[in-house]
């Protein structure tokens, strides 16, 4: 007979990690909140925390952070067309830690961190597409404008879904939207 395990299961703690997370930031902003006081918010200690999440930031992005990485696996896989592959990214979890930031973003004085991550995960989407374009034999200079085409209308829609109303609206619907514009302008 095996003993209980003991603690809160592993996705139960990320999830009461974020949602600790997000109540300190709007109270008192994300600077001001220390990685201590998110552990004793969720009930958990200081090195559990880093168990979950590399540094606060991360609080913010993982669920985003995943779909990216799916994105890049369904990229890389010469049996997905490219249209399916993107599509694939409204597929998952809704990152409804982000939108909360995003809607709040001055109250929880996250600002600048969404500003910069938002900036990094398109670049990086954008190279994961361009990538693959250019590995299905388009043109580089091509392939450059069309991924960064394609990442913005991704990342764009993420901010819209948020600004509609995260939990009003489907992120795969305004994933769709979006890359049907991105499909109509790139041609």
């Amino acid at each position: 007979m095996s003993s209980p395990t003991r603690g809160r299961p592993p996705a139960s703690s990320r999830e009461v990690l974020a949602d600790a997370a997000c109540e300190l930031f709007l109270e008192q902003g994300y600077e001001a909140t220390s990685i201590a006081e998110i552990a004793r918010r969720a009930g958990v200690s200081r090195s559990s925390f880093f168990n979950y999440f590399a540094g606060k930031s991360e609080i913010l992005w993982f669920v985003f952070d995943g779909r990216i990485a799916a994105l890049v696996d369904a990229l890389a896989d010469p049996a997905r067309s490219l249209s399916d592959a993107l599509a694939a990214f409204a597929l998952g979890e809704a990152p409804d830690t982000l939108a909360l930031a995003i809607v709040d973003a001055r109250t929880m004085d996250v600002e600048q961190e969404l500003e910069a991550g938002r900036a990094a995960r398109q670049l990086r989407i954008g190279a994961a597409v361009t990538a693959r374009l250019e590995r299905d034999g388009v043109e580089a200079v091509r392939a450059e404008v069309i991924g960064a085409g394609y990442a913005a209308a991704l990342v764009s829609a993420v901010w819209r879904w948020a600004d509609l109303g995260a939990g009003r609206h489907r992120l795969d619907r305004v994933l769709g939207d979006a890359l049907a514009v991105a499909r109509e302008v790139l041609g």
